[in-house]
């Protein structure tokens, strides 16, 4: 059974899984499907579209656009504002979504932003407050503006 709370809005058509929990003032748009025992923190959005698979924890704030793809035991800080829109503006009839795509066991730290586009690979971990980019490489670590995968001493 899910849990939803009170001030979180939730779309209709969002298929939670088994033991999933929306915390308070989260925003689920229509479509989004998770998978079992994840978490949706506090003031978190989740574009339309979206799907997570199975152990997902987000963290509070959180901004995930349409249609981005959140594979198994992902964790994603909180205040992580994902992005999908390489060219913004207003009415733009040139639109063209570019979601970020986590794969499983992926972990992005406190305050970073994914471009447009960007792949996070199985098992990569983004480091707090770090702006990726580009792909994260399977089983890598980045951090950093622009992230870069950097050695134990500092050097890329």
């Amino acid at each position: 059974m899910s849990t939803i709370h009170p001030t979180a809005q939730v779309h209709e058509s969002v298929k939670l899984g088994d033991g999933t929990s929306v915390w308070a003032c989260a925003n689920v748009m229509a479509e989004v499907v998770t998978g079992k025992n994840c978490s949706i923190g506090f003031g978190v959005e989740v574009g339309r579209g979206t799907v997570m698979g199975d152990n997902v924890r987000i963290g509070y704030g959180t901004f995930i656009p349409s249609r981005t793809n959140i594979g198994n035991r992902v964790f994603i800080g909180p205040n992580v504002t994902m992005t999908d829109d390489k060219f913004p503006r207003v009415d733009n009839p040139d639109y063209h979504a570019q979601p970020p795509t986590l794969e499983d066991e992926a972990v992005v730290g406190a305050g970073s932003i994914l471009l447009p586009g960007v792949r996070v690979g199985w098992g990569a971990l983004v480091g707090a407050g770090s702006v990726v980019t580009k792909d994260v490489l399977p089983g890598t670590t980045v951090y950093g503006n622009p992230a870069r995968t950097r050695s134990e001493h500092g050097h890329e």
